[in-house]
């Protein structure tokens, strides 16, 4: 029974995020990533566990511009939390928002790293979320995704 009762409530948790698939052949979706596999990585490092940060936001300005897009960082660690970031090319909104965000991210204690943080601003049309709330999804620490639904026309 309880595991039926966990099924009922992650299929109705899926549908309030908007999750595109259930299929047993094809992994979840949200906002066009998939939930299952791997993530890449430039070389074998014993990366860092986050501890705590902060939650990321859509900015508002890029949000009702409509621009979306990738923001990749190089993201360096002292050991306990981030000290640098150095942005690849990217829209100057999107990447304000993602080192702002990095910023705040505190780990537990590890070696001094560098690593690749890639963010995903995404506006999607016809969302199953809350129009001023973001879904978030956070692929620690390599990966996070903020998708949005447009801007609410103006009355």
């Amino acid at each position: 029974m309880r595991l039926v009762t966990g099924i009922l409530t992650f299929v109705f948790l899926c549908s309030l995020l908007g999750v595109e698939t259930l299929s047993p052949d094809e992994p979840p979706m949200l906002c066009g990533l998939s939930l299952s596999g791997t993530v890449g990585l430039e070389r074998e490092i014993a990366l860092p566990m986050v501890a705590t940060a902060e939650v990321p936001l859509y900015p508002p300005l890029a949000r009702a511009a409509g621009i979306q897009g990738e923001v990749r960082l190089r993201v360096s660690t002292d050991g306990h939390g981030v000290v640098t970031t150095n942005v690849d090319k990217s829209h100057p909104l999107l990447a304000q928002a993602a080192e702002k965000n990095a910023r705040t991210w505190h780990f537990a204690t590890h070696e001094p790293t560098t690593f690749t943080l890639t963010y995903h601003y995404r506006i999607v049309a016809g969302l199953k979320a809350n129009p001023y709330n973001p879904i978030v999804m956070l692929r620690l620490p390599t990966e996070v995704e903020v998708c949005t639904a447009p801007m609410p026309p103006l009355d």
